[in-house]
């Protein structure tokens, strides 16, 4: 899918968005940025979803509702009048039918293309292991369970009992895991621990004898290592390369900067570089400002000449002595196509802006200030100044 465009779905009256290698959605809470990359996902993987509900036991055809059911049961609880009859949906410029998400046709391809990192994702990791689909409440919506059963999947495939699951090579080679580790990690391990014989993952801290157990990491730690997960799953266990899971095109990342540092938002920006120069095509929603500093940054940088946009991205990623591999991800994040998006409130209904440009100097305040996540502190500064001023 290239294009969607939405009208009366959920929060959102209109709803239009171009997507490219990079796509990052802004806005306030409750304007419909979750709502609308799950609804992408149900678009392009219907078959896949309804694979995995109909496993499951879920039956949302046998009411006289079911447009009503499966929204509650994929959307969440309270969320089963998003799609109404007033609701038009495009993809690509064509209309699509609601019952092709509903009910898709069985020729459809059943395998998932959409990976999806929620926001909810740190109740992923229940005392350390990720819990399964069916330990949700019977409300929570479709992409958390789907995430943490991915992530149980991933975990179940390990063997044996105190391995370092972080730092991995050939997961994450040298130069992106040492990244991570400076921000995040912090010369702590995350490694399966064996209590009795139940698996678990433990973080730990360097010097230290005792692992911590998942309650006593920090909030940054907590919050990134399902996200961390989440990217082994689409990075496959080799050394730099292209290479690419099967059948995944789009990964898609709710709010990454939950509990961060701006220096590790920052670094999980190269994450994100390595994914785009995987070939795969990235979404994210945010709220944080640094993210679209990288995003402004990568576009700035696209015009000037190839090794000096690279020098540049290295001191943005604090690294010295780059090497031949990291030089080709970054050479190729220039050549990328970025694309952001406004989800902006009004008294019709949220509105989705084109604001890609990014450019401070510009008329239109909402390009000019992100979306709002740039005009905060100016304003505050302002408010302040004023008052000293009397």
């Amino acid at each position: 899918m290239k294009r969607l465009q939405v009208q009366g779905f959920g929060p959102i009256q209109q709803g239009d968005v171009e997507f490219g290698d990079l796509t990052v959605l802004v806005g306030p809470q409750a304007t419909g940025k979750s709502l609308f990359v799950q609804l992408f996902k149900a678009i392009v993987d219907a078959g896949a979803i309804e694979r995995d509900l109909m496993q499951y036991g879920f039956d949302w055809y046998s009411d006289e509702t079911p447009v009503h059911d499966y929204c509650s049961l994929y959307f969440g609880s309270g969320l089963g009048y998003v799609i109404q009859s007033r609701t038009v949906i495009l993809r690509d410029g064509n209309s699509v039918r609601v019952s092709d998400i509903v009910n898709p046709n069985p020729s459809v391809h059943t395998g998932d293309t959409v990976f999806l990192i929620p926001a909810q994702r740190v109740l992923v990791l229940q005392d350390g292991w990720p819990k399964p689909f069916m330990a949700y409440a019977g409300g929570d919506p479709y992409a958390i369970r789907k995430f943490s059963e991915s992530l149980r999947l991933l975990m179940e495939r390990e063997r044996g009992s105190e391995r370092a699951i972080f730092p991995r090579p050939k997961h994450l080679w040298a130069e992106l895991g040492s990244v991570v580790d400076a921000s995040i990690y912090v010369g702590s391990t995350l490694e399966l621990e064996r209590e009795g014989m139940r698996k678990r993952v433990v973080l730990k801290p360097s010097g230290m004898k005792s692992a911590l157990p998942y309650t006593a990491w920090s909030a940054g730690q907590r919050e990134f290592t399902p996200l961390l997960f989440g990217l082994y799953s689409v990075i496959p266990p080799t050394w730099p390369g292209r290479e690419r899971v099967a059948d995944i095109e789009t990964v898609i990342i709710e709010e990454p900067e939950m509990g961060l540092h701006p220096q590790a938002i920052v670094s999980f920006g190269l994450l994100v570089l390595e994914l785009l120069g995987r070939g795969y095509r990235v979404i994210l929603s945010t709220h944080s400002p640094v993210i679209l500093d990288l995003v402004w940054a990568l576009r700035e940088l696209s015009s000037v000449k190839p090794k000096v946009g690279v020098e540049a991205l290295c001191r943005v990623f604090n690294i010295d002595s780059p090497t031949k591999p990291l030089k080709a991800t970054l050479t190729s994040a220039l050549q990328k196509q970025y694309r952001t998006y406004y989800f902006h409130r009004t008294d019709s209904g949220v509105i989705t802006e084109d604001i890609s440009t990014l450019d401070p100097g510009s008329e239109d305040p909402s390009v000019a200030g992100w979306g709002g996540l740039s005009g905060f502190s100016g304003r505050i500064a302002q408010i302040v100044g004023e008052a000293v001023s009397r």
